[in-house]
């Protein structure tokens, strides 16, 4: 095995780990925020409506993983 195949192996496996600890990071976030507007007792309808937009971002980021191989 050459230099550069371990190279590209090690940092293609560090940026799929920082993807997906970043990735796991925003989704914490959002869910933190949407809680949180909950409890400040934003109108059900926003909150759901922010509720919707997380999970078409996630379904939307599935497909785009899916089709981008």
């Amino acid at each position: 095995m050459s230099k550069k195949n371990t190279n590209e192996g090690l940092f293609g496996t560090a940026k799929k780990f920082s993807d997906s600890f970043f990735n796991g990071l925003q989704k914490n976030t959002q869910d933190k925020f949407i809680q949180r507007a909950r409890k400040a007792g934003t109108p059900k309808e926003l909150t759901d409506k922010m509720e919707k937009i997380r999970k078409e971002k996630a379904e939307l980021d599935k497909l785009i993983k899916k089709y981008s191989k």
